[in-house]
C-alpha cells in the first residue's frame, strides 16, 4: 500500500508539472524511473491515466478521477500526520474551512478564537462557501463545510453530518424600530419601511419579493441588495430598514440589537450544522471545533 501511494503521488506530481521531464527534475529522480512508476499505476488499473498533447501530457479522464482521489487521501494522510506528530495541544497543522455567510461573518470568528485557547499553533483557513464546496470536501481541499444540511449531501457514504440548530427565516429590524408596535397580521406596515434584499443569496431575493406579495399584493420597497451580511447588520443598526434573514442570523452583533418583528413573513426552516469527511472524524482540532459549534448554539440557561 505505501508503494503504491508513492506512486500515486508521483503521478500527481507528472500532472501538475505537465511533463516527464519537469516532474523528474521536481522529484529529482530520473525520467525513466518516472516512467516506470507511471507504467506501473497504469498497469495496476488497467488504463491510461495520461495522454500527450502539444505541449507535454495531461490527465486522461480516469487520471482526472484518480488526481481527486490522491488529493483526498493526501489530506487524509496530512492530518493523520499531524495528530501522531506528539501532544494534541502543540498540533501545528491547519484546518480548512468552507462556510456560509452566517456562519462565516458570525459563528465561527466566535468559536475559533475558543479553538485557539487548545491549539494555539492551528492554522485556520476560511474559504466562502461556492458551489463546488461539496466536491471540494470529498477532495480533500476543505476539511469540513458549515452552511445548510440537505438530504443529497448529508447521505453520502464518505460524509458525516452534525446539526447544530433550526434556522429559520424571520422579518428582522432593530430593536427600536417602530414596526414592533404593530400586530402580527398587520403585513400592510412594511410598506411604510423601505427594505434591504441579502444578495448573496438568491433564494433570499425570492423569499423577501414572494412572502411580501403574498401577503400584501405588493412589492416591497427595496432600497438596498448587498452580499455582505456585516453591511446589513449595520444598515440594519443605523436606519428603519426591513430585511428576511436567518433567526440567527444576528446573534451575538456588537451594539444595537437586531431582532425578529412581531411580523412573520419568512418561512424557510432547515437544519444548519457542519458536514466532514469519516476519515477524518477523529483529529481533536475538529472535534473541539465541533464541540464549540454546538455550545454556540445551545440556549442560555437563566441564572
Amino acid at each position: 500500500m505505501l508503494d503504491r501511494m508513492s506512486l500515486l503521488f508521483r503521478f500527481e506530481t507528472i500532472a501538475s508539472a505537465g511533463s516527464v521531464r519537469r516532474a523528474a527534475e521536481v522529484l529529482n529522480v530520473t525520467q525513466p524511473a518516472l516512467s516506470r512508476s507511471l507504467s506501473q499505476l497504469e498497469s495496476f488499473y488497467g488504463q491510461r491515466l495520461l495522454e500527450r498533447h502539444a505541449r507535454g501530457v495531461r490527465p486522461t479522464a480516469f487520471g482526472e478521477r484518480l488526481l481527486k482521489t490522491i488529493s483526498r487521501l493526501a489530506r487524509d494522510w496530512e492530518i493523520a500526520e499531524a495528530e501522531l506528530a506528539g501532544d494534541s495541544s502543540g498540533l501545528e497543522g491547519r484546518l480548512r474551512l468552507h462556510a456560509g455567510p452566517l456562519w462565516s461573518s458570525v459563528v465561527l470568528p466566535s468559536v475559533i478564537a475558543k479553538l485557539h485557547l487548545t491549539f494555539p499553533n492551528l492554522t485556520i483557513e476560511m474559504h466562502p462557501s461556492s458551489g463546488d464546496a461539496f466536491q471540494a470536501l470529498l477532495e480533500g481541499r476543505v476539511d469540513v463545510s458549515f452552511g445548510g444540511l440537505y438530504a443529497p449531501e448529508r447521505n453520502n457514504p464518505q460524509v458525516e453530518a452534525r446539526a447544530f440548530s433550526k434556522i429559520q427565516d424571520r422579518l428582522m429590524a432593530r430593536a427600536t424600530h417602530p414596526i414592533h408596535q404593530c400586530r402580527a397580521h398587520d403585513y400592510d406596515a412594511v410598506h411604510k419601511y423601505p427594505w434591504i434584499i441579502y444578495a448573496a443569496d438568491p433564494i433570499y431575493e425570492a423569499e423577501t419579493l414572494h412572502a411580501v406579495m403574498e401577503r400584501t399584493g405588493a412589492l416591497p420597497q427595496v432600497r438596498v441588495r448587498s452580499g455582505s451580511l456585516l453591511a446589513i447588520f449595520r444598515l440594519l443598526q443605523e436606519g428603519d430598514y426591513l430585511c428576511i434573514l436567518p433567526d440567527a442570523a444576528a446573534a451575538g452583533i456588537p451594539g444595537r440589537p437586531i431582532v425578529q418583528t412581531p411580523i412573520e413573513l419568512g418561512r424557510r426552516n432547515s437544519d444548519t450544522g457542519a458536514l466532514y469527511r469519516k476519515a477524518i472524524a477523529f483529529y481533536p482540532p475538529l472535534q473541539t471545533l465541533l464541540d464549540l459549534c454546538e455550545a454556540y448554539f445551545e440556549p442560555a440557561v437563566p441564572d
